[in-house]
């Protein structure tokens, strides 16, 4: 059974807590004898597909298998369909249909999917459709009491590129797929997409290097590796949004 929901969302003020009201009350409502454990809201890039994908393929390494993961953004003009699924390994997802589950349905196959019972447009979806069918499916609920059959073909996928950004965190570090290999203390030119040229150098460990150092090195997340300023606002300083592509070339 699913013991937990984990929210991801650039729905980052009061709306989360309108989505975790909705999702608490629809779980009461269906018979759960206590409030379900919603964690804390995980947010992403605002209007990011990518950035969302990448987020939820985190987090679904994070968890453990009897967590639903829970996405709400979209960027795309159209309405695209609402699913909800279980991997194989048990864990769920649910949320719009618009390529953020790719990379996770690349790396884990798919035992069931369906799309939401539609009750048409509504504002505001992920609080008075989404939210509702997280919190049934928390209170027991299975997935064809939400939904009806939807073919796994049909959900979209966006995958990141090789070099290209895919999230810039706190400090200004960006995590992309390396394309290429180099190797300890090699110096590097990186380009990016907006014109801006840095002087870097490959290490293993980023905070080995002097203050104001830029470093190429192996990160923490999903054979990702990551840029970033040693002690410094690194790629912050430029506002850089995931999808933003970096040419490394050996200087």
């Amino acid at each position: 059974m699913i013991q937990r929901a984990v929210v991801i969302s650039d729905c980052t003020d009061i709306a989360f807590a309108e989505m975790r009201g909705s999702i608490i009350s629809s779980a009461r409502h269906a018979g759960l004898d206590r409030d379900p454990v919603i964690e804390a809201l995980v947010p992403v890039h605002h209007f990011s597909v990518l950035n969302a994908g990448f987020v939820l393929r985190l987090m679904a390494e994070a968890y453990s298998t009897d967590t639903l993961l829970m996405v709400i953004m979209n960027s795309i003009q159209q309405r695209t369909e609402r699913i909800a699924g279980r991997l194989e390994n048990g864990m769920h997802f649910e949320g719009t249909n618009t390529g953020a589950f790719g990379w996770l349905l690349r790396d884990f196959a798919v035992d069931e999917c369906v799309e939401l019972h539609d009750p048409g447009f509504v504002p505001f979806g992920g609080k008075f459709v989404h939210s509702p069918a997280v919190g049934k499916l928390l209170a027991g609920s299975t997935l064809v009491d939400v939904g009806d059959a939807f073919p796994v073909e049909s959900v979209r996928r966006v995958e990141p590129e090789p070099n290209q950004i895919v999230h810039v965190d706190n400090f200004g570090n960006g995590k992309f797929l390396l394309e290429g290999a180099f190797t300890e203390g090699q110096a590097l030119t990186v380009e990016l997409d907006s014109g801006v040229e840095i002087g870097a150098v490959y290490g293993r460990r980023m905070m080995s290097h002097p203050d104001g150092t830029w470093v190429v090195y192996p990160g923490s997340s999903m054979n990702l590796h990551e840029i970033g300023e040693v002690r410094g606002p690194g790629l912050n300083r430029w506002a850089l949004a995931p999808g933003e592509v970096v040419r490394i070339s050996k200087t």
